[in-house]
């Protein structure tokens, strides 16, 4: 399972200077509206920096819960931004939005990205390494029928996880923060499936097959991821 840091692109992200000079060259008007996207933007940001733990989580369910930390709080991000992202585009003149949507998510000047979140990485967010955690624990009979539940709800999970993509990328800015936040709720559901089955099998377990557990996901994966 995904780690905190690693586990989606950052939705904040707002290159204000590009849209600025290079693409849309607004008026007085727009320069007021890109102004409070930039805020906003900025406020977002700070609510995804804190969301990641101070400490490495240690298990398997604190690093779970720390993911799920993480998703809310990008969902959290896109809600702050996507009134003033509308407000800013539907500022825009036919021709500024056609240069916006032809060469923002060209040349990353869009919040958030779009195609990675909906990539094979994010795909993982509630995938079970059953070989390999099978291998380190070693459940025995009665662990192995509380492991097959938690594997059924881990592919449960993912199945439904895949379609939460929109089959055509959306044209504008706004519609793609919209689907964002459709696929980032989507991920949030997928933790939330595989949690319940995760937490009954962890605690079926004794401390040597915690221990072996905790360490199965490296905990450098689980470590603050710094932001840019």
């Amino acid at each position: 399972m995904q780690s905190c840091g690693a586990l989606a692109p950052d939705v904040s992200t707002l290159p204000a200077q590009r849209i600025r000079q290079k693409i849309v060259r607004p008026t007085a008007e727009q320069e007021m509206a890109l102004d409070d996207l930039t805020s906003a933007s900025s406020k977002a940001k700070e609510i995804i920096s804190a969301s990641c733990p101070k400490e490495i989580p240690l298990t398997p369910l604190s690093r779970l819960d720390a993911a799920e930390k993480r998703l809310e709080a990008m969902i959290q991000a896109v809600e702050i931004v996507r009134s003033p992202l509308e407000k800013f585009y539907d500022s825009l003149s036919d021709e500024q939005k056609r240069r916006l949507e032809a060469r923002g998510s060209s040349e990353g000047a869009e919040i958030g990205n779009l195609a990675m979140l909906c990539g094979p990485q994010s795909e993982n967010v509630a995938n079970l390494p059953e070989r390999r955690l099978e291998q380190a624990v070693q459940p025995n009979t009665q662990q192995q029928g509380v492991f097959d539940e938690l594997k059924k709800a881990s592919e449960s999970a993912t199945k439904d996880l895949q379609a939460s993509c929109p089959a055509q990328m959306p044209q504008t800015p706004v519609g793609r923060l919209d689907a964002i936040k459709t696929r980032l709720s989507a991920m949030v559901e997928a933790l939330k499936t595989v949690r319940p089955k995760l937490e009954d099998f962890y605690a079926s377990l004794n401390d040597e097959q915690k221990a072996r557990f905790n360490i199965l996901t490296p905990p450098h994966q689980a470590a603050p991821q710094p932001e840019h």
